[in-house]
């Protein structure tokens, strides 16, 4: 019998990851600080863990906690809380003092998620248990809940309450199994079909966890004998279907007997670099080997990490730019109960174990838009995706164009589909994000720090109708490759925008009749002449406005003779069927100073006739001189309204 049969049934299994954090009052001190954390962790962290893993990617499996959520079992400050909520909340507590920031959920008692005799779940409860977990600064990445395409939908909806970004189960067998070969094809049909449900959905595909049987159980292939779980990988859709694995029952499945760790240790590193950003996250669990008994990890024991067998220093290397979590994991029960077995001092010390050097880590949720027509504007369908530091280090987006692009698998519409998602504004490019600094109850000067953000708001555009679009928005910095990307998702509702219409090109037109005369002025005879001019006005503007400018330097305003010029200005007026009474006024004496003559509110009404008049007083003494008395002057037609 398998080890992974041995476990009590309904009981999911997650794994434990902790992380310690550093604290500095001052900048200059906290680069210090993260200096001697390294040096720290790179001599507390055993040679089988190699570099170990990001305090942003880490976290554990709280089924770690198994025990004691049950009865308080292991409680290390007395007494334990009497309830299980209780108990919750300690955990919590605990995990925040260690820097522990992600816990992967499995259905412990009392638990708010959907059932089959609950399919919605407790939806109160898991809004509670969200905000329990924000108040500690705990995630909830995943979840080992159920495969189970019948409430497929409410799984997801409490995903999304729960802040998770991926969903699946322990195991295979809410979708067929694996006791055949036909049941491993069958299986991965079924995951393919809920993640791409889950995706569409705008939550992050379908994963499947896995113990020592999916390795051992071997099928021919097309002619070729493979795992049953590298068959429901190359069967999956690597956009739906992900895979979680869990490296200790992993490499109990090799083939041999006694069990060939190094074997298994090779063969789980080949596959990491096969499926790459396949494997979504780890179960890093260690085993000490019974090597003269062991045919499947039965006489084994589980161990804190580094103190078994395992060798994940290849398997981490492989891991690096590809996968997104690692979780600590030592089960509280398997084979024959793990000796010396304390949930909180084996997290604490397994976290130690696991922490890598100080590393930046993107954090940011994935985004589903509100269905919309096609051909909406992004500007008018946008929402902020924050991105977040979750690491221990400074993290660094790009300065280049490339800081922040919309992408889109081939198989997805490539870049039709990315077309269907822009950035409409950002302030992340070139921008340096600080690490969360907690709290120091001893220091009352170190206050706690959160950590660096910056927005990037993405609109979705569709061009198609009743379409679901999937892309992601790429972030360029020194962080993980694999946190890099944020799910995006949005479908189209069956409506398209459309306009219809015509242009009106912008007009502005002005005819003045050529000339205008006051005949013959009388000498030594005081006297008022009246003569006037037509204008025809032409505006498809919202406003317009007509002027006269009178450029002459010389006697602006009057009427001159070569060098001679009327004691009196000249006066206009303009009126139209709109201005009916205006008054005579005097031309500016300054050259060049426009003069208002009638204002337009709106376009008119084909062409304007304007009637311009002009105005000249002669006065009796005036010292008339033979010739010709005129002025040039410029009429203006404008609009600051097009």
């Amino acid at each position: 019998m398998a080890a992974a049969q041995l476990r009590p049934p309904q009981v999911e299994e997650g794994q434990v990851k902790g992380l310690f954090t550093f604290r500095a009052g001052a900048a200059l001190a906290a680069a210090g600080a993260i200096l001697s954390c390294a040096a720290t962790a790179q001599a507390q962290r055993p040679a089988n863990l190699g570099n170990g893993a990001p305090v942003g990617q880490s976290g554990i499996q709280l089924f770690n906690f198994s025990g004691y959520l049950n009865n308080g079992a292991g409680e290390i400050n007395p007494p334990a809380p009497t309830t299980t909520a209780g108990r919750l909340e300690r955990v919590f507590q605990f995990l925040q003092s260690k820097g522990i920031k992600n816990v992967e959920l499995y259905g412990y008692p009392g638990n708010p998620f959907p059932s089959n005799n609950n399919p919605t779940g407790d939806i109160p409860g898991m809004q509670a248990l969200r905000a329990l977990g924000d108040r500690y600064g705990i995630r909830f990445p995943g979840r080992h809940g159920a495969l189970a395409e019948g409430r497929w939908d409410q799984e997801i909806a409490a995903s999304k309450i729960l802040g998770q970004d991926h969903i699946g189960e322990a195991g295979l067998g809410g979708v067929g199994g694996f006791g055949s070969y036909n049941a491993v094809l069958r299986s991965a049909e079924a995951l393919n079909r809920l993640g791409k449900r889950s995706v569409e959905a705008g939550l992050g595909p379908a994963y499947f966890h896995n113990h020592e049987d999916e390795f051992f159980t071997r099928y021919s292939d097309n002619g070729v004998m493979k795992s049953a779980w590298e068959i429901v990988m190359e069967r999956t859709d690597p956009r739906w279907v992900v895979a979680q694995l869990d490296i200790g029952w992993a490499v109990c499945g090799s083939l041999g007997s006694p069990v060939d760790f190094a074997f298994g240790q090779a063969e789980m590193t080949r596959l990491i670099n096969k499926f790459q950003l396949r494997i979504i996250s780890y179960h890093v669990k260690d085993l000490e080997l019974d090597t003269l008994n062991d045919t499947d990890c039965q006489n084994s024991d589980q161990r804190e990490l580094g103190l078994g067998d395992v060798n994940f220093g290849p398997m981490l290397a492989a891991a690096v730019n590809r996968s997104r979590y690692y979780f600590a994991e030592r089960d509280p029960v398997g084979i024959g109960g793990p000796t010396n077995f304390n949930p909180f001092t084996n997290t604490a010390n397994s976290a130690l174990a696991l922490k890598g050097n100080p590393a930046p880590s993107m954090k940011a949720f994935p985004q589903q838009f509100t269905s919309v027509a096609a051909g909406t504007a992004a500007s008018a369908n946008a929402l902020p995706i924050v991105i977040t530091n979750d690491g221990d280090a400074p993290m660094v987006v790009s300065n280049a164009n490339n800081a922040l692009q919309i992408q889109a698998e081939n198989n997805d519409g490539g870049g039709a589909t990315a077309a269907d998602f822009a950035i409409v504004s950002q302030n992340c490019q070139g921008a340096t994000l600080a690490p969360a600094v907690p709290d120091d109850p001893a220091t009352e000067a170190n206050e706690a720090i959160p950590a660096g953000t910056c927005t990037v708001n993405v609109g979705f555009k569709p061009t198609r109708t009743n379409y679901t679009s999937v892309a992601r928005l790429q972030v360029n910095s020194n962080s993980d490759n694999a946190v890099e990307r944020v799910l995006l998702s949005g479908r189209s509702t069956g409506d398209s925008l459309n306009t219809i219409g015509g242009n009106v090109d912008p007009t502005l037109g002005l005819q003045i009749s050529p000339g205008a005369s006051f005949g013959t002025f009388v000498p030594a005879t005081a006297r008022t002449y009246e003569t006037a001019a037509s204008a025809l006005v032409t505006s498809t503007a919202g406003d317009a406005t007509l002027t006269v400018t009178d450029q002459d330097t010389v006697a602006p305003g009057r009427l001159v003779n070569g060098t001679f010029a009327l004691s009196q200005p000249l006066n206009i007026r303009a009126l139209n069927g709109s201005q009916t009474t205006a008054q005579f006024a005097p031309l500016p004496a300054t050259a060049g100073t426009p003069m208002t003559l009638i204002g337009y509110a709106a376009p008119t009404f084909g062409a304007d006739t304007v009637t311009i008049g002009f105005r000249q007083a002669i006065v009796a003494t005036e010292q008339l001189r033979t010739g010709s008395y005129t002025k040039t002057l410029t009429f203006t037609l404008s609009t600051t309204a097009p």
